[in-house]
């Protein structure tokens, strides 16, 4: 069913808007036009059991369908809701008449509802203003309905002076609903369409800003990297020369300081670049193996820092030459061994790759890193990717970090076209997999060029 009505969402035109508001009333348009078709199909059949056959009444019920049908449609052109509320509005007031006239029987109870759905149409669709119009045209309608009845003298069964008084009645208890539906309409109305218009101002202000802080945490980030490059440089020309061991000792100290702040500010300066959208993913021939070879011996001395064993499983029939970004794929590793050096006290931690299936010309690598670490409890698997979170949030964790490492993983993964999941129990360590979709490269003469260029 929800299938259905978004293909018909679709046919109609509103997956092109981008306002709630908008998206609501023009649901409300179709959605009120099919009960009111329903209601008038189910209308027929009653109308020809009644009356035997099919009357003139029947015309004016179908005539109000393809009013209501041409309605719906004309959504496809033009979203002008106060256009389609007077569509409704004028197919009710007509309903009303044409059943209420030619017999100058005035007001029947049974035909209110329709001037009730009117009101609750206006003010969905349009809001207070026209809700409170269309009010005045019912009170208006209602009266005149009781003029024409006033004279009614069409048969002496019943006492003619008695429904006079009677039909009087029925206009003002009528006058009197209409007038209190009206009232609690418009006011529901007003403050309905008030609270979207500001629940939509304050999206537009939360995106604005948001804009903001992504373009001031790019702009930072490379402000940052100048400076910290430059201390970086002048503390390995100082490490170079003639130091007693307290100097290197302070020198080694800035360095590592120098290397973990720069990786933060890569981080960052990454996860604006995503929240932004300018994240370009290049496609050129590359040695997957070769890739993750590299990346996983970079992270080597950091690990035995720890005293944690770092291996490598890639398979000697692995298809190495794919076509993708190379370092794209890189920094997704890199994070994911980052992640795992950092909450891993002792144990080893593996990468490997492996090939979940090959079809002609693709194949559908999975890279994994498994870790003997601390395992993540299964309540909060779902949220690891978020932005800035830690299993562990509290303020004097053991662990430090951003917690923007595993979001740009995460990021550069679906740029890429593909996913990474986690399988982990706590106190067990954890198992991150990139499954990610590549097309094979035509030769590996063409790497080698690539390389050589």
């Amino acid at each position: 069913m929800e299938h259905a009505l978004k293909r018909f969402e679709t046919f109609l035109g509103l997956d092109s808007i981008t306002s709630t508001s908008k998206l609501m009333r023009a649901r409300a348009v179709y959605l009120i036009g099919g009960a009111f078709i329903l209601t008038q199909l189910v209308n027929q059949f009653a109308m020809y059991h009644s009356y035997g056959g099919f009357t003139f009444d029947h015309m004016i019920s179908a005539v109000a369908c393809v009013a209501v049908v041409g309605t719906v449609l004309l959504l496809r052109h033009t979203k002008t809701f106060p256009l389609f509320a007077a569509i409704f509005s004028v197919l009710i007031v007509l309903g009303v008449l044409a059943s209420a006239l030619p017999e100058k029987t005035g007001i029947n109870s049974a035909l209110i509802p329709f001037f009730v759905l009117g009101i609750v149409t206006n003010g969905f669709i349009c809001g207070w203003r026209a809700t409170v119009l269309f009010g005045i045209g019912v009170f208006c309608t209602i009266w005149v309905l009781w003029s024409v009845s006033a004279g009614y003298q069409a048969t002496p069964i019943f006492d003619v002076e008695a429904f006079a008084d009677r039909n009087y009645q029925r206009a003002v208890q009528a006058s009197l609903a209409t007038l209190m539906i009206t009232a609690i309409s418009s006011i529901f109305s007003h403050n309905m369409h008030k609270a979207f218009g500001e629940l939509e101002d304050g999206i537009v202000t939360a995106q604005s800003s948001d804009r903001a802080k992504t373009e001031f945490l790019a702009t930072m980030s490379h402000e940052l990297c100048t400076p910290m490059n430059g201390i970086i440089g002048v503390n390995d020309l100082l490490m170079e020369s003639d130091l007693d061991a307290d100097q290197r000792e302070l020198t080694d100290m800035i360095k590592l300081s120098g290397s973990h702040l720069q990786h933060i500010i890569g981080n960052v300066l990454l996860f604006s670049q995503l929240d932004a959208g300018k994240i370009v993913v290049s496609h050129q021939p590359f040695d997957i193996a070769a890739c993750a070879n590299k990346v996983a011996w970079s992270r080597l001395t950091e690990a035995q820092d720890k005293g944690l064993a770092l291996q490598i499983d890639i398979p000697v029939d692995l298809p190495r030459h794919a076509v993708g970004d190379p370092m794209r794929l890189g920094q997704i590793i890199a994070a994911l061994l980052d992640n795992a050096i950092k909450f891993t006290a002792k144990g080893e931690i593996v990468l490997a790759l492996r090939v979940d299936n090959e079809t002609a010309g693709d194949v559908n690598y999975q890279i994994s890193v498994r870790d003997t670490g601390l395992g993540i409890p299964v309540a909060s698997q779902d949220s690891i990717f978020e932005r800035f979170t830690q299993v562990d949030g509290s303020i004097k964790r053991e662990h430090g970090g951003s917690g923007l490492g595993l979001t740009v993983a995460q990021g550069l993964a679906r740029c890429m076209g593909g996913q990474i999941r986690v399988a982990s129990r706590e106190g067990e360590g954890s198992i991150f997999t990139l499954d990610l979709s590549l097309p094979l490269a035509e030769s590996a003469a063409d790497i080698s060029r690539l390389a050589a260029e």
